[in-house]
């Protein structure tokens, strides 16, 4: 069910910098060619990798680095890692260790770096602290304007939307009240009248056109909602067709060969895992609700939405084999933590 982010790559042999109150200087520490590491006066950035933000604890980010062939800082010196927004204040990370020439390094960021806006990542070779930066600039990265910017409408704010929510998390908010109010009312002992009218609610915040199922003279559907999946013959715009169109906004102006596109078609596939279940299941299962003349039945419908509506949160082990296929299987959550994972930097040794 696939259709459809930036690695970071250190190269080369670069000058060492200093940051200081008048900008940088270039050191002549900056002209060794020694290795580096133990006991040796020479030293020199080196070293390939990746940086990138993923959920992290509470509301918090985590900031991860993996990198190879990078040599170690000199004796009495650190590497020491920061993260900013463009030109705004830098948050310390901590110490960036290497194991043989291997960097495995994450650290709590202590905000929500989406939401925060945090874009740009810097690591400095000191012999200081590291609560900020100073010795010589190492490496230095920083998230593409455009993928960010769709970052933000997927997960923080998105105009289109009833809230102005994130369109990926407002597809999370409404699927999960959708949920809620389907099993509440397959559990609740309502008359025939009331689950008829909720059925119809549901059908119509899942999928438009609006229909009057329950023949009531009124085109019922809860306040403040987006279809989930909008009408395409008539241009009308639901929770799928924007996250898709921001999606592909993204995928112009990647590389052909850039891995966000892997991250990309991962999100993808939760979102259009949604939008099957919705036409498939989901929908058609609402609106059989709004014209039914059993409680039992009724009911029945409406116990069958609110599991599919789990599912498109957390996914469906359709095959029964105990996994949730990475593929075709997967859910919003999973498209949450996709798209998480697509602001990413491309970090190279500071010229």
């Amino acid at each position: 069910m696939r259709s459809l982010v930036v690695v970071g790559c250190l190269v080369g042999l670069a000058a060492c910098t200093e940051e200081g109150a008048a900008g940088k200087e270039t050191s002549e520490i900056g002209k060794d060619t020694a290795a580096g590491g133990g006991e040796q006066e020479n030293w020199r950035a080196s070293g390939t990798g990746a940086a990138y933000f993923t959920d992290g604890e509470s509301d918090s980010s985590l900031f991860s680095l993996s990198m190879t062939r990078a040599l170690p800082p000199r004796d009495g010196y650190a590497y020491y890692g920061f993260v900013s927004t463009a030109g705004g204040e830098l948050i310390p990370l901590g110490e960036i260790t290497v194991n043989g020439e291997d960097v495995e390094f994450t650290a709590e960021v202590g905000v929500n770096a989406i939401s925060e806006g945090l874009s740009h990542f810097e690591a400095w070779h000191t012999d200081g602290g590291g609560n900020e930066p100073s010795g010589y600039a190492l490496w230095e990265g920083d998230v593409d304007t455009t993928v960010y910017d769709v970052i933000q409408r997927l997960l923080i704010g998105n105009g289109d939307t009833p809230g102005g929510e994130g369109s990926l998390r407002a597809l999370e908010a409404q699927v999960e009240y959708l949920a809620a109010e389907s099993d509440a009312a397959s559990n609740g002992g309502l008359t025939i009248g009331e689950l008829l009218l909720i059925g119809e609610k549901i059908g119509n915040a899942l999928e438009d056109p609006a229909v009057d199922s329950n023949n009531d003279g009124n085109d019922d559907v809860f306040p403040d909602t987006l279809h989930i999946e909008g009408d395409d013959t008539k241009g009308d715009d639901g929770y799928v067709e924007l996250i898709f169109a921001d999606f592909q906004e993204m995928a112009l102006v990647l590389d052909p060969l850039d891995p966000i596109r892997g991250y990309i078609d991962d999100a993808y596939d939760g979102v259009q895992f949604t939008e099957y279940t919705v036409k498939t299941f989901a929908a058609p299962a609402a609106r059989s609700t709004g014209n039914t003349d059993t409680v039992s039945v009724a009911e029945s419908f409406l116990s069958s939405v609110a599991e599919d509506m789990t599912n498109c949160l957390t996914g469906y082990d359709a095959n029964e084999d105990g996994e949730i296929d990475p593929q075709v299987e997967v859910g919003i959550e999973w498209s949450i933590d996709r798209v998480s994972y697509m602001a990413q930097m491309a970090v190279s040794t500071v010229d």
